[in-house]
């Protein structure tokens, strides 16, 4: 009898004591997670909110002499998707092919892809993004975007110039006025902290006596 009681007190001390070093270890990870791994997990967890987007600045008009519009800008979107904040993926294929007229398989492969966030479409007309916005589906953003437009087409266009994919001037007065832009203009709408904002070039060329 007193054998049974000496080996039950022994088993619960084994059991006790097991349990008190998983409890200390539990412990002992949360405590290094929380203290020692918070500033990785929380720029992980700030990551998945929000995300950097560059949107090109809306470059200024060109003028001839009478006040005729030479070069302007036109709105456009870039339609992009964000795979984990997408909740009904077969829709917002069914959308993208519908709205934007591309193929069901490159819809998919970019709905379907793993990544931060996927582009799926640039230059797209406002109104088909304001369009794909009122869908309301999750995962899926339209950014307004700019894209140059010469009302009269290549009319004095050696001299006007041209501007490229990245809204950057390639030729001609396009390209001069960008000369112009000074580094720390750029450096001052990418501190941390602040609120993108988007200028225009000839705006701040002005605005500093350039």
């Amino acid at each position: 009898m007193y054998r049974n009681k000496t080996f039950n007190r022994k088993k619960v001390m084994i059991v006790f004591v097991s349990v008190f070093f998983i409890m200390m270890f539990l412990i002992g990870r949360l405590v290094y997670l929380m203290i020692f791994c918070s500033e990785y997990y929380g720029n992980k967890a700030e990551n998945l909110h929000e995300r950097e987007r560059d949107i090109k600045a809306a470059r200024g008009k060109l003028l001839d002499a009478n006040g005729t519009v030479l070069a302007t800008n036109k709105s456009v979107c870039t339609i992009s998707v964000i795979h984990n904040q997408i909740e009904e993926p077969e829709k917002v294929i069914e959308m993208l092919v519908r709205e934007l007229g591309i193929p069901e398989e490159t819809a998919r492969k970019r709905v379907e892809k793993v990544s931060s966030i996927e582009r799926v479409k640039t230059n797209v007309a406002k109104e088909t993004g304001d369009a794909i916005r009122a869908y309301g589906l999750s995962g899926v953003k339209v950014d307004e975007d700019y894209k140059r437009y010469y009302p009269y087409g290549t009319l004095a266009s050696k001299v006007l110039g041209f501007t490229g994919a990245d809204n950057q001037g390639i030729l001609g007065l396009e390209v001069k006025y960008d000369e112009y832009l000074p580094d720390f203009i750029y450096r001052a709408v990418q501190l941390q902290g602040l609120h993108r904002t988007a200028f225009s070039k000839y705006y701040l060329c002005r605005r500093y006596h350039l």
